[in-house]
């Protein structure tokens, strides 16, 4: 038996209460079992629990043994002295304080179909432990469940937001720039984009920003895609000899180290072309955070991001590298990823921080209008009959997927839940 099993059935309260009894014969009533502990120290925090006749308030811990107290070290931890209440499956030791004290030992007494059904989860032979399960759960249950999901995948992406608004005295303008670059870079050029916009204040780039040439060399330069000699190509020299002028203007030193990956991409996608986008979207517009914070409209925030290359770029892919004429644009599928991944997250923040909810409801009200992203997990969760119907959807099942059926965390998930009560009297 799994100790999780047993964190599981005392906090959803599964056991037989007229069993509940302690080693010396007193009744255990729970008022609260308490919240889960996620740091050190004891399993569930602030119980109340009446044992006899007396309430406790205090906390509690649970072993699969009573011994596990002392194999555990907790008989001599001063943290540990909270503990009213130790819950076992086996009380094969009484346990005390750090200061002598007994304290009362109680055992679980619950349906074996809960730890059946337990084992059928762990032992998943599918994509997902509860597959076969599925479709005996209520989809309001599941509807439910994904509308919370999207919210705590939304305060994953703010978490990074908000350590980075705290790192720069809360600069909005650079944080939104340095996470803009890294949405530039998409999913297998993030990290790069991130390190060169980190290594490159926004302020260098606003002085310059009415020249594209500079703006490029900077940006190039920063990327470190200007460290080579290239004397065929005009447009590469000159970028070079800007951005060494204004590297020694700046002090700046270039991100090292072979970060770029442009294998097995559409050549759209190289990170040159997502670089001389990008470089064009510094250059057309002025106080972009604020831009982006007064267009909290898909069309308006399309406007924004309409990036369309010229010149050099229209026959060329990479550096000194001629190719057939084409326009490049930032296509749609490139500024739905950035909606969705930066975007509607700082929306989400910017509402959080400043207590103004009209711009946490534009976060959701815009993933609802986004279509669903398609790729390999929403094909699944479709096949097992969940499907999405907009971004709203697809980005909540992309974080059941990744946060809780991958790690194995059925048990804090409310369809898994709900499969572990399956078969149990009613």
């Amino acid at each position: 038996m799994k100790e999780a099993l047993l964190h599981f059935i005392w906090h959803q309260q599964l056991y037989d209460p007229e069993k509940l009894i302690t080693a010396e014969g007193d009744p255990v009533k729970v008022l609260s079992p308490g919240r889960p502990n996620r740091d050190e120290g004891p399993d569930f925090l602030e119980a109340r629990i009446r044992i006899g006749h007396m309430v406790w308030a205090g906390n509690v811990e649970i072993h699969k043994k009573a011994s596990d107290w002392f194999r555990h070290g907790h008989f001599h931890d001063p943290l540990y002295d909270s503990v009213i209440l130790h819950v076992v499956a086996q009380n094969d030791n009484p346990v005390t304080r750090s200061n002598g004290e007994t304290i009362p030992v109680t055992e679980l007494s619950f349906d074996p179909a809960l730890e059946d059904n337990y084992e059928l989860l762990m032992k998943k032979r599918s994509w997902i432990a509860c597959n076969d399960h599925l479709h005996r759960i209520d989809p309001f249950v599941i509807k439910h469940w994904l509308g919370s999901l999207v919210i705590e995948r939304l305060e994953k992406h703010t978490a990074e937001i908000q350590k980075e608004l705290e790192e720069t005295g809360n600069n909005w303008e650079e944080v939104l720039y340095r996470f803009l670059a890294k949405g530039f870079g998409l999913k297998v050029n993030a990290r790069p984009f991130y390190l060169m916009a980190r290594s490159l204040p926004l302020k260098y780039l606003a002085k310059h920003r009415d020249n594209l040439m500079q703006v490029e060399a900077m940006l190039f330069g920063q990327a470190g895609l200007l460290d080579t000699n290239l004397f065929g190509d005009e447009y590469y020299e000159t970028l070079k000899k800007e951005y060494h002028y204004l590297q020694k203007k700046f002090s700046l030193t270039p991100v090292a180290g072979p970060y770029w990956r442009q294998m097995r991409m559409r050549p759209s996608s190289f990170p040159t072309i997502r670089i001389a986008e990008f470089a064009r979207f510094i250059h057309q517009h002025e106080h972009v955070f604020s831009r982006v914070m007064q267009k909290p409209s898909l069309a308006g925030l399309e406007s924004l991001f309409n990036i369309t290359l010229d010149g050099y770029w229209d026959t060329h892919y990479l550096f000194n590298k001629p190719a057939k004429k084409q326009k490049k644009s930032f296509g749609k599928q490139a500024f739905r990823t950035l909606l969705i991944n930066v975007i509607i997250p700082f929306y989400f923040i910017h509402g959080k921080i400043t207590g103004n909810d009209e711009f946490r409801e534009k976060a959701l009200d815009i993933l609802e209008k986004l279509p669903a992203e398609k790729n390999r997990i929403i094909r699944l969760w479709e096949e097992t009959g969940i499907h999405a119907d907009n971004a709203f959807y697809s980005q909540a099942l992309l974080q059941l997927k990744n946060a809780y059926c991958n790690p194995g965390r059925c048990l804090e998930c409310r369809i898994g839940m709900k499969v572990m009560t399956l078969n149990l009297p009613r």
